[in-house]
C-alpha cells in the first residue's frame, strides 16, 4: 500500500504514542493510533474514465450539495461539494486537464466541514484550471479538524484529469465548480470515488 510522504511525520508522531501506550495498561489498544495515521495517508492508485469532456470528482466522499453560483472567473457555474470524513481517502486529484491560471490563498474560520453556507467563510485553496471548454474552479476547504491544506501545481502548470493535485489532513471539504458547458451527471447524497467518478458531462 502506498503512503504519502506527506504523512511521515503524523506516523512517526503516532508510533511514539503506541510505544507509550505498549508500556501501560493499555497496551492492548497500542498499535491504533499509528494503524489508523498509516491508513489515513494511503495513496491508492485509481482508474481514470477513459476519453474527455468530462469533470471528474477531485475527492473522495459524499456529496453534500449542488448549487448553482457565479464566480469572477468562471462566471454563471454550478459548484459540487464533496465532504471527506475521517474515513475517506484524502489525496485529491485533478477534476480536469488543462493549465492552472490562477491559484489562491484564502485564510478564514474552521467551521465543521459539511455545515453549508457556514463554510464559506473557512480557511481554502482555490485553484482555477482553464482548457478549450472553459474555466474550472475547484476549492480545498479546511474544516473543524483538517487545518493543513497542500496543493502541488503552480501557476502555469500543465495538469492531466485524474492525476495527484493535493491532500488534506484530516477530514474536510472539496467543492468543484463547472462552467454551464457541463452537465451535472450526480445528485446530492452520491458517494464519490477521486479521479473515477464522473461529475459532469459536457452537453452536446
Amino acid at each position: 500500500m502506498k503512503i504519502r510522504k506527506e504523512g511521515l511525520p503524523f506516523i512517526f508522531i503516532s508510533g511514539l504514542i503506541s510505544l507509550l501506550l505498549f508500556l501501560t495498561r493499555l497496551r492492548i489498544f497500542a498499535l491504533a493510533p499509528v494503524m489508523f495515521v498509516v491508513w489515513f495517508f494511503r495513496d491508492p492508485e485509481r482508474v481514470v474514465p477513459a476519453g474527455g469532456d468530462t469533470v471528474l470528482s477531485p475527492a473522495d466522499g459524499k456529496i453534500i450539495d449542488i448549487a448553482e453560483t457565479e464566480d469572477e472567473f468562471v462566471g454563471k457555474c454550478t459548484k459540487v461539494a464533496i465532504f471527506m470524513s475521517v474515513f475517506n481517502v484524502h489525496v485529491n486529484r485533478f477534476p480536469v486537464s488543462g493549465v492552472v491560471v490562477e491559484k489562491r490563498y484564502r485564510p478564514g474560520k474552521f467551521h465543521m466541514a459539511h455545515l453549508g453556507k457556514k463554510t464559506e467563510a473557512n480557511e481554502r485553496m482555490m485553484l482555477y484550471i482553464k482548457n478549450e471548454d472553459g474555466t474550472y474552479r475547484v476549492d480545498q476547504v479546511a474544516g473543524l479538524i483538517a487545518r493543513r491544506i497542500s496543493c502541488f501545481p503552480e501557476v502555469g502548470d500543465t495538469v492531466t484529469a485524474g492525476e495527484r493535485m493535493g491532500l488534506i489532513r484530516f477530514g474536510s471539504l472539496l467543492e468543484c465548480f463547472m462552467p454551464p458547458s457541463m452537465k451535472v451527471v450526480v445528485n446530492k447524497g452520491d458517494t464519490a470515488v477521486a479521479g473515477e467518478t464522473v461529475l459532469g458531462r459536457k452537453e452536446i
